[in-house]
């Protein structure tokens, strides 16, 4: 529901707010440029009245003075039977140059309020802007359920690519776009009455005025009482009229003043409401408060971001989202599957329960995890189907269902059970599964059956948990499984490279791109354009015969114009053998999943990169793109030096040209194992310093691998107060492991 909040008004008002927001841009301009050419006043402090005299004797014929939120100073006159308007030096009283508001920027304020329509224009902004208020509210309600809670909020944006830029200006931008929306939309009501400008009625002119000989505006002590940072207006009385009076507006109030005697004959203060309309009216423009305006304006500049992103999103959403049919209302069924996924993957295992089941005529309602109901009406049984992310942690579209659970009134009768997904070479493998478990049990439900864990997506691990869960229920299940991916792109093989020659050695180093032949003139134009990528991304690779993507790490970013990974030939592996199999000219279709907790820190403090064997791919990478000489510091498990040790002209090359700091091998054959543990601790003293001057420790390779090096840094640390704990938490020691 809160999506649903969050995506339709930003559909129907994307072109409106687009436009709004464009000419809100050009508009925060204003008040800076105002207040760069505003003259700073000599001598500190001005009363009104001073200032009202030197501009009286620069302008004889003077209608009113005018200080503009911005400070600056104009003064209304007559001459030559016309009037006129100049900005006024108030250290002077004189003219600086003619006051004029610019006509393009009166046009792009009627854009702005009204849309060039008058008052209908007036009701569209109006809606525009309530609609933008509910997009910021639901935006900042979604952005914290997604990061798991309001405390969150500041912590780290996961996702694709796409939805980290989204997410990120969102988060920069909303409470901005929020001050300006509310702000705005209290202005609209403003406009057409339905909020007043002021309690009290406006002040009455005054019945009684002295005909006397008026004073020189200077002597006029109510005017001598007024600094000019409070000036908001001051009209003088018409020549020919002997009853007229000066009128004067100040940030306190509205007040009469006799020019006979230069007292009070009136005076009203500003009540609570025109307050308030000043305040929105400043908070909205950044008149008066021109930095304001500027990251206002900033602020609005993203709403197009936003929309385009957010449109995009919401269309690949729709478009990831499996159909289920016959999905009943959630009162209604007596079976409920929730599905926890932060790439959908899920979605193709949980509709191929939902579908087997409805065959079996259950009434089956399936939804997110986040959409679990505090009450099913008939519901006997609850499915979950829920990957983990990172370490034990909920997807993004389960970050609520726990807290929800907590507060849910679970009838006595409902049963449940859980199937987790996810790499059991993690050791939080299912974590957020087994916690989704264990709470159902502890709220008193009784399991249908064990809890499943499915490996790396396996089609068969899967069928036997649905074989199972239909022994349970006593029906028979026959799950129809599609699996669900992003789409693919098409590369070509263009160069290969092999290493080592022994069944148990053989790796190639595969470069592709994008074919250079099209079947259109589209992509005939976009062929050779790659997704944007950095090294340490994965590409996704079903080979042939298969459904499950395997994954390997980029050498390459796409700036490089290629795309390169390093494949050992495993024994039986079915995409290991096929990609070592391929020839240059030859084609296979991938996907881009972007790595974001790989990557080198922004900060310029030195990398401590460990690897071995493909692990040394992403390194490369980061290596290939060190054109500042960032410290980087590279432990590289291999074969024997020669035809098995990868990229070794390269790497000594990067030493030459001090993009890699220091080469430090440990080099293995059936004689003698040397491994990159026993390197790093002979270097122990070394990379204790470098740790405590801000190191980050970069881990790429087999499981075991990593144990083993997690295993010695306790050993460098021991005694430094800071475990592998501590830099996991921090950042500074991140692994992408196989």
């Amino acid at each position: 529901m809160l999506r649903k909040l969050h995506s339709v008004p930003g559909l129907i008002a994307a072109i409106m707010l687009t436009i709004m927001a464009l000419s809100g841009t050009v508009l925060s301009i204003n008040p800076a440029v105002e207040r760069a050419r505003a003259p700073a006043l000599a001598g500190g402090a001005l009363d009104v009245a001073t200032l009202a005299a030197r501009v009286n004797a620069q302008y004889p014929s003077l209608d009113k003075i005018v200080r503009r939120p911005s400070g600056e100073i104009v003064a209304y006159y007559g001459s030559g039977g016309e009037s006129r308007a100049s900005r006024i030096d108030p250290s002077t009283g004189a003219g600086i140059g003619p006051y004029a508001p610019s006509p393009t920027m009166r046009w792009v304020t009627n854009l702005h309020r009204k849309l060039l329509l008058g008052d209908a224009g007036r009701i569209a902004a109006g809606v525009a802007a309530s609609f933008m208020l509910l997009l910021g509210i639901s935006g900042l309600a979604l952005l914290a359920r997604r990061m798991g809670g309001w405390r969150h909020l500041a912590g780290r944006i996961r996702g694709s690519g796409l939805q980290r830029v989204h997410n990120e200006i969102a988060r920069i931008a909303l409470i901005g776009l929020t001050l300006s929306a509310a702000t705005g939309l209290m202005m609209s009501l403003t406009t057409f009455g339905i909020l007043p400008e002021r309690q009290t009625a406006e002040l009455a002119y005054p019945d009684y005025v002295s005909v006397q000989a008026p004073l020189p505006v200077a002597r006029l002590a109510a005017l001598k009482a007024v600094d000019v940072t409070a000036l908001r207006e001051l009209a003088f009385p018409a020549p020919q009229n002997p009853h007229d009076v000066y009128a004067l507006t100040t940030s306190k109030g509205t007040g009469y003043i006799d020019p006979s005697s230069g007292a009070w004959l009136a005076w009203q203060n500003a009540d609570a409401w025109q307050r308030v309309h000043e305040t929105v009216l400043m908070l909205h423009t950044g008149e008066g408060i021109w930095w304001l305006g500027l990251l206002l304006g900033v602020e609005s500049a993203s709403i197009p971001v936003l929309a385009v992103s957010g449109i995009w999103l919401w269309a690949l959403r729709r478009r990831a989202m499996p159909k289920l049919p016959n999905n009943v209302g959630a009162r209604r069924a007596d079976t409920v599957i929730l599905v926890g996924s932060e790439s959908n993957a899920t979605w193709g295992f949980a509709t191929a329960i939902h579908q087997a089941l409805t065959k079996a005529n259950f009434q089956v309602h399936t939804a997110s995890m986040n959409d679990l109901s505090p009450h099913y009406g008939a519901a006997q049984r609850l499915i979950v189907l829920t990957s983990t992310y990172g370490d034990g942690d909920a997807p993004s579209n389960a970050t609520q269902f726990l807290p929800k659970l907590a507060r849910m009134n679970a009838p006595a009768q409902m049963q449940f059970a859980v199937l987790g997904f996810g790499d059991r070479q993690f050791p939080s493998f299912c974590g957020f599964a087994r916690t989704v478990h264990d709470a159902l049990c502890a709220k008193g439900m009784s399991p249908l059956t064990d809890l499943g864990m499915v490996d790396r997506q396996s089609e068969s691990e899967f069928r036997q948990w649905a074989g199972r869960l239909g022994a349970a229920l006593d029906v028979e299940i026959e799950p129809q499984y599609q699996p669900t991916l992003p789409r693919t792109i098409a590369l070509e093989l263009i160069e290969r490279k092999d290493y080592g020659a022994g069944a148990e050695t053989f790796t190639s180093v595969l470069r592709f791109a994008r074919p250079r032949k099209a079947d259109s003139a589209w992509q005939r134009l976009m062929g050779a354009r790659l997704p944007a990528f950095e090294a340490g991304d994965l590409i996704g690779i079903v080979p042939p015969g298969d459904t499950v993507p395997r994954f390997y790490s980029l050498a390459s970013a796409s700036r490089d114009g290629f795309v390169e990974i390093c494949v050992r030939r495993h024994p039986h592996g079915l995409c290991s053998g096929y990609l070592t199999s391929l020839q240059p000219g030859d084609s296979i279709d991938a996907f881009i999943r972007t790595n974001p907790g790989f990557k080198p820190a922004a900060h310029a403090g030195p990398l401590i990169l460990v690897g071995a064997g493909t692990g040394i791919g992403p390194f490369v990478g980061f290596i290939r793109q060190n054109a500042t000489k960032r410290p980087m510091h590279l432990y590289f498990g291999a074969r024997r030096s020669g035809d098995s040790f990868l990229y070794d002209e390269e790497l000594h090359r990067f030493v030459a040209t001090r993009q890699l700091t220091t080469l430090t091998t440990a080099l293995t054959s059936p004689v003698e194992k040397t491994y990159v543990q026993d390197r790093l601790l002979r270097d122990a003293v070394v990379l204790r310093a470098l740790v405590a001057r801000g190191a980050r420790v970069m881990v790429c390779g087999s499981r075991d691998m990593a144990r083993g090096v997690a295993a010695v840094w306790e050993r460098i640390l021991a005694g430094s107060g800071i475990t592998v704990g501590d830099l996991k938490l921090r950042g500074s020691y991140v692994e992408d492991v196989y």
